[in-house]
């Protein structure tokens, strides 16, 4: 029998909201892998210690990541939709009868908080992507790529035409002080003067301007039309997860390789050590970007461009340079002397006496044209040369070639299924924002992707050392042989643990397990002295990532799981109650084992 099912309202309802939402959910695994409560402290300073409660900042947060996670661009259309889900309404602490807040919550608070917050937020992101292990920190990839503005081409007009315009009396108080700075007052501050347009704009940017986006620039592309765009600066981790550690937005016109330095800097802050190498495509290659690496001892893995010869001839590789003269020896055996310098690309210009060219047997293959031949050198030749040479090698080919496969996808990600391609809103601070969280979705997706990892090499030995040995917050040893206070008891089991680290070179000897400089624990060593180790929950969380220095490497957590008692002898056969392994240190003692029955 066909049934049939009628819609009838119930006047009271039992609804777990808990129970709903699926256990595989993503947004649970984003509730498990972070704590926003953070957020908190960071928002603390904009709001007053008394009046109405404010809609709680973790919420704002969390509502921002949903926007981006699952590609809402529409703030009005993001509170709808968490109204509706009930994934959402859960990740967010909405029971049914709660009201979402409006979405101009989220504009104000954007406002409120600036460009500055979020960053700190993102990095905070970074930190846990560190602390699991995910950042490797060594080997950095940096791209950029174009987001188009919120303004169209047909708002565009001539900067002197709206400067022309009435504009607001800020403006023409701040030129009243720029003219009379003898009438301040003593103890006043002249307003800020407003920054001159800069001289690298291009001729387009200099000449015209969007009023919906003051802060947007034509950007014009080989084959695609102009538009009006921002770029995005992005710095990704060499490790496997591809972990972002640094974003920045940058005027669209502006030449990439003036951001290395910056972005190397925002690296460096956001995993607390400096890159060893640097890989970027040849957009990058420039002499600045070069010789930013070479001030931060950064290897430079950044291809260049190849010069041609536009007007025909010899390339300059068949001219030998001579550095005792400062002279250029061509082809056919003349030389070549310094004639000027070319300021604009930093250049030194090297030509033939006037009419050894025309009377030169080679000059149709070497000068088609009628001036005489000229070769440039660079005034930074030293730092080019060795950049060439290092590119010829078969790494940095291979770096350069991964490097397609490492930032390319993220960016094509976050462009497609984020929401990057185009900015939600008008102004460089605000692009900034919508960068910044589009990359801590990124970056938790492969939190909660991934579990830790165990990272060696360079990266690792470089770690800052822990204010504290993680063997104490990790174990608590357990001896049969006499019965201590708690206290007394972590420090016996950390004095042995630690001697055996630090000595395990020299009581192994040739049995020391080394590897890309992991160091094992020296477990014999620490068995004469305790009987048993066990790793708490908690310490389980406070060490996964730590590394310890040692003087032949280093060493860290692996292998181990929250809870677990390791016995390093076969001396028990009972054990009693072995007291609270949560406290640490605590007032309980750790009761011995029963002795063994020899019979």
């Amino acid at each position: 029998m066909m049934g049939h099912k009628t819609a009838q309202p119930k006047l009271y309802i039992s609804f777990s909201l808990d129970a709903a939402v699926p256990a595989d959910h993503i947004l649970r695994k984003i509730a498990a892998c972070i704590d926003f409560s953070f957020v908190r402290g960071l928002t603390r300073r904009f709001y007053s210690h008394t009046g109405k409660p404010s809609v709680d900042p973790v919420v704002l947060f969390k509502l921002s990541l949903l926007g981006y996670l699952f590609n809402i661009t529409s703030e009005r259309r993001l509170c709808q939709q968490a109204a509706l889900d009930l994934g959402w309404r859960w990740f967010l602490g909405y029971e049914l009868e709660e009201q979402i807040p409006d979405h101009s919550v989220l504009s104000k608070a954007r406002a409120r908080f600036g460009p500055a917050v979020y960053e700190k937020f993102f990095l905070r992101v970074v930190e846990l992507c560190q602390a699991r292990g995910l950042v490797q920190g060594d080997v950095l990839f940096i791209d950029a790529t174009l987001s188009e503005a919120d303004a169209s081409k047909q708002s565009l007009r001539s900067r002197t035409l709206l400067g022309q315009r009435l504009r607001k009396p800020k403006h023409f108080v701040a030129e009243l002080w720029e003219a009379n700075p003898e009438t301040a007052t003593e103890g006043e501050t002249p307003p800020a003067r407003t920054p001159k347009p800069r001289p690298d704009r291009g001729v387009r940017n200099q000449l015209s301007v969007s009023p919906t986006d003051p802060e947007a620039e034509i950007v014009a592309r080989r084959g695609k039309p102009a538009v009006l765009a921002h770029k995005i600066q992005l710095t990704v981790d060499g490790g496997k997860p591809r972990i972002i550690t640094a974003v920045d937005v940058r005027p669209g016109s502006e030449h990439d390789s003036q951001v290395v330095g910056r972005m190397l800097d925002k690296h460096e802050r956001a995993v607390g050590r400096p890159a060893r190498e640097l890989v970027a495509d040849s957009g990058y290659g420039s002499e600045i970007a070069y010789q930013a690496c070479a001030d931060r001892g950064v290897t430079p893995t950044i291809a260049w461009r190849r010069l041609n010869n536009r007007h025909g001839g010899f390339d300059r590789d068949r001219f030998t340079y001579i550095p005792e003269r400062d002279v250029f020896i061509c082809p056919a055996g003349h030389e070549m002397r310094h004639s000027s310098e070319n300021q604009r690309f930093r250049q030194s210009v090297y030509r033939t006496v006037k009419g050894t060219c025309h009377r030169c047997p080679l000059k149709a293959q070497c000068n088609p044209g009628r001036a005489e031949r000229s070769v440039t050198r660079r005034w930074e030749a030293g730092l080019w040369e060795r950049v060439e040479q290092h590119l010829q090698t078969p790494h940095a080919r291979r770096q350069l070639r991964r490097r397609r496969t490492v930032v390319e996808p993220l960016i094509g990600d976050s462009k497609e299924k984020h929401g990057l391609h185009r900015a939600q809103f008008r102004g460089r601070g605000n692009m900034l924002i919508q960068a910044l969280l589009t990359a801590t979705v990124l970056n938790i997706k492969q939190l909660v992707r991934r579990g830790p990892v165990a990272q060696s090499g360079a990266a690792v030995i470089t770690l800052p050392r822990p204010a504290c040995s993680p063997l104490r917050a990790i174990c608590r040893c357990i001896n049969n042989r006499s019965v201590c206070s708690a206290d007394d008891h972590v420090r016996g089991a950390v004095g042995s643990a630690s001697a055996s680290l630090g000595h395990a070179n020299r009581a192994f000897g040739n049995r020391l397990i080394a590897r890309d400089a992991t160091v094992l624990p020296n477990w014999p060593r620490v068995g004469r002295d305790w009987d048993g180790i066990h790793l708490s929950l908690a310490g389980y969380l406070t060490v996964t990532g730590v590394v310890v220095d040692l003087a032949g490497g280093a060493t860290f957590l692996a292998g181990w799981n929250p809870d677990q008692t390791v016995w390093l002898t076969d001396a028990f056969r009972a054990v009693r109650h072995l007291g609270d392994w949560q406290g640490l240190p605590g007032p309980a003692a750790i009761a011995r084992a029963s002795p063994p029955d020899h019979g």
